[in-house]
């Protein structure tokens, strides 16, 4: 199998207690490439929701193109708009338990797949996506045409 590794990186600036704290922080993929990251709902960069929600749309996005590749059609662009729902369960907790993937796909070349073929393929691209297959939030495909 693989890893898939991340660093993160927290400081304290200003004040730390239990009234409040600074949750502004970084996280580095690879040594190029880094995101500066904060809690739910900030004005200066991805909160872990959207990273769920990033995670899973990407995840659904090359598991739908790798299924065109191999049926030979060609995919002049795909664009998603992703929404995770966050709700508070009847314990009290909070979790992600929604998920909305709104896909649009356009096609090029003369096979084009009509939208049964497409509905098909995200189905099929949902079965295999692994972030799918990692998380109890609910998925909702919702193919644009």
């Amino acid at each position: 199998m693989s890893e898939h590794r991340i660093d993160i990186r927290w400081e304290k600036q200003g004040e730390f207690s239990h009234e409040g704290f600074e949750r502004r922080h970084s996280i580095q993929f690879l040594p190029q490439v880094s995101l500066t990251a904060g809690g739910a709902g900030n004005d200066f960069g991805a909160d872990p929701e959207q990273m769920l929600a990033a995670a899973m749309a990407s995840c659904h996005m090359q598991t739908f193109l790798a299924l065109a590749a191999k049926k030979r059609l060609q995919v002049l662009s795909y664009d998603d708009s992703a929404v995770a729902e966050m709700e508070q369960r009847d314990d009290g907790k909070f979790w992600v338990a929604r998920i909305r993937l709104n896909p649009k796909v356009v096609f090029s070349g003369d096979k084009q797949p009509d939208e049964a073929a497409v509905i098909a393929m995200h189905d099929k691209a949902h079965q295999h996506c692994f972030i799918a297959n990692s998380t109890t939030s609910d998925v909702q495909v919702n193919p644009l045409f």
